[in-house]
């Protein structure tokens, strides 16, 4: 891909440089604030080649695949660094960017629905953590596989700890691996054990609040000191941290209505600080603990009762949360999971949609004889088995119509293999083979099996459904 041709050619078909409130970027997508919608040419905006799909929401999204995401919005940032955005620009005849942008919002909330507009706030809440919480994951996987190797080794040849390491430690001091291991392990924990903080500064700037106190109001809900007071550092997890913050920043905005502007940088945020401290340690906390719980003990109940056919209904659907963008918003269930248990049977199945996705753009490839969708199809296939599936989604199966149901229904038989195989992970991140190092327990191979028969199932029905259709005699 040529990042300064699709950049500007994005910017072209997106109305000007004067058309865009803001541009940031996700793994895959480049999310763009738009203006004026009107001026949007989305046909021109799909055929811009490396282009992948596009997505109408809260914000206009270009899928461009993972690693090209962040540098075309690079190009466009560097592009409205010498042009005033639409945040900039003046217009008697137009509403400001703010209000504009408000009313914007307000028409979109109005056409969804309750549940998915909490679902897309979570979602906006998590991806800024998304690349570290990969990283972290991956060099948390790395190190358990140091540490379960050595713990396995000290116990067939009967090693006992000593002092104050561990039998796997003294192994893996043998190997001369401890240092790499400890490091690895500091790493992992500045992730996962702060990332309370990390979440109230997403979620404070999620609904336009103070960031760092949101990050405040989350190191509060870890500090060792709430054992003083009856509560365990964690209680209630991510969920009262988001719950929390929000509510701060609704207080916020009504405190600063009747604070006198001379005293507004001490009083507002002393006031605000008091009272949601309070409430978060007294009621939230409480009560987001039950909530947390409950959430852990059905998701394990259903899994423990509902057996394999939990596992393919729910990796079948998870196609269709992904296409919606709304899959992020499970991070805090993930998360929970890992606090409380040390494993996410859940996203173990989530990524069981990778595989059905691989597999159904297979079939697509094989089967169509339209020149751009196998050019497309090429490039998404390796992509989609080393990391993230949106390529596959976007590029070959949405567009391709049955690929996409055939594939969600593949990937549900991954999820089958996996709740029979028991395979889970400890950490969240990508799927495809990036997921490896995350797998718990050693069950690698278990989760490449899994893989496999997802992958397969959804190009053999793929395949035939194609067959049946005549997609394999369809031209562009």
């Amino acid at each position: 891909m040529n990042y300064n041709d699709t950049g500007k050619a994005i910017v072209q078909h997106c109305g000007g440089l004067t058309n865009f409130i803001h541009v940031t970027n996700c793994m895959t997508r480049v999310r763009m604030t738009i203006a004026d919608p009107e001026k949007v040419d989305m046909q021109g905006l799909k055929s811009i080649a490396g282009v992948l799909g596009v997505v109408e929401d809260d914000t206009l999204q270009v899928i461009v695949g993972p690693g090209k995401s962040s540098k075309v919005a690079a190009i466009i940032n560097d592009m409205l660094k010498g042009e005033a955005p639409a945040s900039e620009a003046s217009s008697a005849e137009q509403l400001s960017a703010v209000e504009l942008k408000a009313k914007q919002a307000r028409e979109k909330a109005k056409k969804q629905t309750r549940t998915k507009v909490i679902l897309k706030h979570i979602a906006n809440i998590f991806v800024p953590i998304l690349p570290a919480l990969i990283a972290a994951g991956i060099l948390m996987g790395l190190n358990n596989v140091l540490v379960n190797t050595a713990a396995s080794w000290a116990l067939e040849n009967h090693i006992a700890p000593a002092g104050k390491l561990s039998a796997a430690q003294i192994v893996l001091e043998q190997r001369h691996l401890l240092g790499l291991s400890q490091f690895l392990d500091i790493i992992s924990k500045a992730l996962f054990g702060f990332l309370a903080i990390y979440t109230g500064v997403t979620t404070a700037r999620e609904f336009d609040g103070n960031a760092v106190m949101g990050g405040l109001l989350g190191a509060v809900t870890i500090a060792p000191q709430l054992a003083q007071m009856g509560l365990t550092p964690g209680q209630g997890g991510l969920i009262g941290v988001i719950f929390c913050v929000w509510l701060m920043c609704l207080l916020e905005k009504q405190v600063r209505r009747f604070v006198p502007d001379i005293i507004d940088v001490v009083a507002t945020p002393t006031i605000v600080l008091l009272v949601m401290a309070g409430a978060l340690l007294f009621v939230i906390m409480p009560i987001a603990g039950v909530v947390s719980n409950g959430i852990l003990h059905g998701l394990n109940g259903l899994l423990s009762t509902g057996g394999i056919a939990a596992g393919f209904v729910l990796s079948a659907l998870f196609p269709f949360l992904i296409s919606l963008g709304l899959h992020h918003g499970l991070f805090p269930i993930h998360l929970e999971m890992i606090n409380s248990t040390g494993h996410a049977p859940l996203f173990a199945i989530q990524i069981m949609s990778n595989a059905g996705m691989v597999g159904a753009a297979t079939a697509v490839l094989l089967l169509t004889r339209d020149p751009v969708m196998k050019k497309i199809a090429k490039g998404a296939i390796p992509t989609s088995i080393l990391a993230v599936g949106e390529p596959t989604i976007f590029g070959v199966n949405i567009p391709a119509g049955f690929a996409f149901i055939t594939g969600s229904i593949g990937a549900g038989f991954g999820g089958m293999m996996i709740v029979l195989l028991g395979v889970s992970t400890n950490g969240v991140g990508a799927a495809g083979l990036s997921a490896l190092p995350l797998i718990a327990d050693g069950k690698y191979l278990q989760y490449i099996l899994s893989w496999l028969v997802g992958c397969a199932a959804a190009f053999v029905l793929t395949y035939i459904v194609g067959k049946v259709r005549g997609y394999d005699k369809e031209t562009a």
